[in-house]
């Protein structure tokens, strides 16, 4: 916001309905600035903001720290058209909230559901999407190969005279590429084996994308025998296999 700088440092996401709420409230940082905690915390409140009383003192510190200001002008009809496009944001942010609450009850009444819940860090997100995207029709993928080579995570060998070179698979389906490499990053972060073989690829000199997509190779069998036998994903039951067959497979 150029008359309303400070406002992008108030909360972490813009498009979730207690800052929208906030700047439909104080329109400009000079009546923020005037408003109590008390009263800020009752505008979050009544947006349904989980720690309104928690974070509205730090809200209201934030405002009062030294700051860009626009003249009057800018600020009068910025804050106009400000209020328009919140008129108009308000109803989609609770749209899209309706239809994540429909994906979530449809997801959790699958029956594959369990397996994808399973994965780590998946979350709410992740693994309605990883699920949709694979599908759930058993005989799709002959094998764990056919799925790595729709997702693209499984790379081409260019082949010309006496050069060849592995490089990213072109013909793929990108949603399932990008959701699966999304995944294979956040599993980083509390998967250890996970972490270490991203570490290795990355001490191996790939870049950060081509090790999360060899991850996110990994992970498709992993995903595939899963949903073959209809298992959760267990950490003791991968990390005992991984050292029985990983210095065969080296």
């Amino acid at each position: 916001m150029t008359y309303y700088p400070v406002a992008l440092h108030l909360f972490s996401k813009l498009q979730q309905h207690s800052t929208l709420a906030f700047l439909q409230t104080y329109p400009t940082s000079q009546e923020a600035m005037a408003a109590s905690v008390e009263q800020i915390a009752h505008v979050l409140q009544e947006a349904g903001h989980p720690t309104a009383n928690k974070v509205a003192p730090k809200i209201l510190e934030i405002l009062h720290q030294p700051q860009l200001t626009a003249d009057a002008i800018t600020i009068r009809t910025k804050a106009r058209l400000m209020l328009v496009l919140v008129k108009q944001l308000l109803p989609l942010v609770e749209e899209i909230a309706h239809y994540d609450k429909v994906i979530q009850e449809l997801f959790l009444t699958h029956a594959d559901s369990t397996v994808f819940r399973s994965l780590p860090r998946a979350g709410k997100r992740l693994a309605p999407r990883l699920l949709a995207e694979i599908g759930d029709d058993p005989d799709r993928y002959a094998d764990a190969a056919s799925l790595q080579a729709l997702a693209g995570t499984s790379p081409v060998l260019f082949e010309s005279g006496n050069y060849s070179k592995p490089h990213r698979r072109y013909a793929c389906s990108k949603p399932l590429r990008n959701a699966l490499q999304q995944f294979a990053w956040q599993s980083t972060q509390t998967a250890g084996w996970a972490r270490d073989y991203y570490r290795r690829k990355r001490k191996e000199g790939k870049s950060h994308t081509v090790a999360v997509r060899a991850l996110a190779n990994v992970w498709v069998r992993i995903l595939f025998a899963l949903r073959s036998s209809h298992s959760c994903y267990c950490a003791a039951t991968f990390e005992e296999a991984q050292r029985k067959h990983a210095p065969r497979a080296a």
